[in-house]
């Protein structure tokens, strides 16, 4: 078990080592989107608003002053009433701030979720755009191998009209077939271009912005052991985790806010002296401390709302739900065809050691007698076709892995 282990390690981190080489620039690529992707940053706004507003849920209402002046004074024993100023607090009742601050900061922890979503869709788009234009340049880097290699051929086959030991047929064979990689050429250009340009968009910079591609991927002969079994912490499943807690906050807030409302104050009344009168409290002024209560005898909206909330975990619960199912199962399709990507590579590679021992074969009668220049073209075909399949698995088998990579925890 401990070699096993070991072995894993060992095939994960050439793994790691492939990701960080693809990753000197990949790596640079995701950092600058990250930097520079307007969605990203309007995100990271939002994320500051909400917290900002942490501060305003957790205050009390604005307190009421009101100030008046008696046009018909009253008469008092003490006095004639002049003035009135009054001062009023609402306190909501115990415990109401603070479910709201407890709601308002799962809401920017949420957001900080959907932050992390939204950054791993964006990166894995690159990744796979990566991937592409990596496919398209190794294959013109094959067309352009083929392409010398006829080219070597031609001058064998003029030698061998020469010498009677080919005619001119076979020289005509090996312009068709070079017409036919100049043209795969043309196209893959044409191809690299617009990948390149799309890639460039993903970054928010000039779609002509020179880029910086690894041509040495490799696949490991192991399969390596990712631990991906559980995704139950990722982060578009942390998001609806975080939605059931606001939903549970906001529930707790809607029963205390169905509870009394408090206020507190105090009427400041200002009585004028009695001329005619002389006594300890003439003209003295009036101060009434004042508490109020309100009921909600008569409304029905805090149980309907409570209802709501309900009804509405309900329908988060089973998102949820439905979202892990999903995640799974783009898991195990990522991790098949990972797999399939991996053998079919194997498979190329051995098909394009046999086809060159056979092109091997074929020149080296040459030497001895006639070439066959139809056999040697065949071959030449088969090679590049299993060519263009290998890189083909290279590009699914990482694109399978940038999933993969947006599906960890």
């Amino acid at each position: 078990m401990r070699k096993k282990n070991m072995r894993t390690t060992i095939l994960l981190g050439m793994l790691l080592f492939q990701f960080v080489c693809s990753g000197q620039t990949l790596q640079e690529y995701l950092k600058e989107a990250a930097a520079n992707n307007p969605e990203l940053q309007a995100m990271k706004y939002q994320i500051q608003g909400e917290e900002e507003k942490i501060k305003e849920v957790g205050s009390l209402p604005e307190t009421s002053v009101g100030a008046g002046y008696f046009m018909s004074e009253p008469e008092t024993r003490t006095g004639a009433q002049k003035a009135k100023l009054s001062v009023q607090q609402k306190i909501p009742w115990f415990g109401t701030n603070a479910s709201k601050r407890k709601t308002q900061q799962t809401k920017s922890e949420m957001t900080k979720s959907k932050y992390e979503v939204l950054k791993r869709k964006i990166f894995l788009q690159i990744e796979q755009k990566y991937y592409q234009v990596y496919g398209l340049k190794a294959t013109l880097k094959v067309l352009e191998q083929r392409e010398k290699i006829l080219d070597t051929y031609k001058e064998l086959g003029l030698v061998a009209v020469e010498n009677n030991k080919a005619s001119t047929v076979d020289i005509l064979r090996i312009n068709i077939a070079k017409n036919g990689i100049l043209n795969s050429k043309e196209v893959i250009k044409g191809a690299i271009l617009s990948a390149e340009s799309a890639f460039n968009q993903l970054l928010h910079r000039d779609g002509f912005d020179p880029l910086h591609i690894v041509d040495n991927l490799f696949i490991p002969e192991e399969e390596p052991t990712m631990m991906l079994d559980d995704i139950t912490y990722h982060p578009e499943l942390i998001t609806y985790d975080y939605y059931q807690e606001v939903l549970e906050n906001q529930l707790i807030t809607n029963k205390r806010e169905a509870m009394p409302d408090i206020g507190v104050g105090v009427d400041y009344i200002v009585v004028e002296e009695r001329p005619d009168m002389n006594f300890s409290d003439n003209g003295k002024d009036i101060v009434m401390p004042m508490v109020t209560f309100s009921f909600p005898l008569f409304s029905k909206k805090y149980s309907s709302r409570s209802k709501q909330i309900d009804l509405e975990k309900e329908a988060v619960a089973q998102k949820r739900e439905a979202t892990q199912n999903v995640l799974e199962k783009i898991m195990d399709t990522a991790i098949n065809d990972r797999i399939t990507a991996r053998i079919n590579y194997t498979t190329y590679q051995k098909n394009i050691d046999e086809a060159l021992l056979a092109e091997e074969i074929i020149r080296k009668t040459y030497e001895t007698g006639t070439i066959d220049f139809e056999e040697v073209l065949e071959i030449q075909e088969l090679i590049l076709e299993f060519e263009k399949k290998k890189i083909e698995a290279i590009q699914a088998y990482y694109s399978h892995s940038a999933i993969l990579n947006y599906l960890r925890q």
